[in-house]
């Protein structure tokens, strides 16, 4: 929706006003969440994403970063944008052609171009949070190139924002997401592009209480948390084990669930009534979540 276009605007109200129609605006990167009111004090969120050469998070290589660290109150609503950045990144090795499908980036607009750690250490270092639309994908990945990534906090917006509970949304993409929540679109899997996205996703109003997505999500991200082992579990319970959210670890024989710490007592009590009764509990930090530590 142009905001210069009153005629166009008017007619995507009328649009709206339709049951027939649904008319979705083109993103414009939000510098000025909500204006800035008195406060205990802000605090600095980095939304962070990675394009890369591959999915194997221990060999791919990234070739493109986009971060913008966004001030932040306790309810969790987004003030300014303090800073928004993005870099291209030539790899050792090659961008196939499904890589350039899904980023739209060759080796070609890649050639020559660097990641100024330096730079990006600068901004990030005082910041404790990062957020990423599958953390357990950008972090792994952002940790084997900076040590400036392995002390934070991280959070994740696929897997720690109930969606389908707030917002009736089944799908996580995050291009689905911002259709069905948000009601925009924009130039999807270009790194800064799906920061700015994201950032919009997350500040949009969900749930009964209306509150920013970003307020449930760190909601979540204040629980403590635990990997829990199905250390001994029966062959005959690996399907339900899958469908709980346990993942196989070939190299320890053994399933293995990322949980919050509130809900440990209810799934220890599974696993006894599924013969399982001595499960291994590690006990994480607060800044080991999504990172190769807590797999």
């Amino acid at each position: 929706m142009s905001e210069t276009n009153p005629a166009l605007a008017q007619c995507a109200q009328m649009l709206n006003q339709s049951d027939d129609y649904q008319v979705l605006r083109k993103l414009k990167a939000t510098e000025q969440f909500n204006p800035a009111q008195p406060h205990d004090g802000f605090h600095h969120v980095c939304v962070i994403d990675t394009e890369t050469t591959g999915l194997n998070t221990a060999e791919c290589e990234i070739i493109e970063l986009g971060y913008q660290i966004i001030e932040f109150d306790s309810q969790g609503h987004f003030y300014r944008v303090v800073k928004a950045k993005n870099f291209l990144n030539e790899p050792e090795g090659e961008i196939t052609p499904e890589v350039t499908k899904v980023t739209g980036l060759t080796m070609d607009d890649v050639k020559g171009q660097q990641i100024p750690w330096d730079q990006v250490v600068d901004d990030i270092q005082n910041v404790q949070l990062c957020v990423a639309h599958n953390a357990g994908f950008d972090r792994p990945v952002l940790e084997r190139y900076q040590d400036v990534f392995v002390n934070k906090i991280w959070g994740c917006s696929v897997v720690q924002i109930d969606w389908d509970k707030l917002a009736d949304v089944g799908s996580k993409s995050q291009e689905f997401l911002c259709w069905k929540v948000g009601q925009f679109f924009y130039g999807a899997h270009r790194a800064l592009d799906d920061v700015q996205a994201l950032s919009e996703l997350l500040s949009q109003p969900v749930g009964e209480a209306k509150m920013p997505a970003f307020h449930y999500l760190l909601k979540k991200i204040r629980i403590a948390k635990s990997l829990i082992q199905a250390t001994g579990a029966p062959f005959e319970i690996k399907d339900q084990l899958r469908s709980r959210g346990y993942r196989w670890d070939a190299s320890q024989r053994v399933w293995k669930k990322l949980i919050d710490d509130d809900q440990l007592s209810a799934e220890q009590a599974w696993l006894n009534e599924n013969n399982t009764p001595n499960p291994t509990v590690i006990k994480l930090k607060a800044t080991d979540t999504f990172s190769i530590r807590a797999q």
